[in-house]
């Protein structure tokens, strides 16, 4: 008796979105001021520091919490009017 094997699937692909910039000049809007950006990302360390590496949930949060905080530190840094 001849037992069917199960087909392989082959993975979905998704489309991949473009890149959104971090701050586009000229667009009228204002980056945070760089102080303000490290006191964001400093909380983001702090509420961060002891979560369970183990626990999913906790993790995508806090890399989600750490990105957005990255994000503005580098908006902020790159930002033309604090040069």
């Amino acid at each position: 008796m001849r037992v069917p094997f199960a087909r392989r699937r082959t993975p979905a692909t998704f489309p991949v979105p473009a890149p959104a910039p971090l701050h586009t000049p000229g667009n009228g809007a204002a980056a945070m001021p760089l102080g303000a950006a490290l006191a964001v990302a400093r909380e983001a360390l702090d509420r961060h520091q002891d979560a369970d590496t183990h626990s999913r949930p906790a993790m995508r949060f806090a890399a989600i919490d750490l990105h957005h905080a990255l994000r503005l530190l580098v908006a902020a840094h790159d930002h033309p009017q604090d040069h």
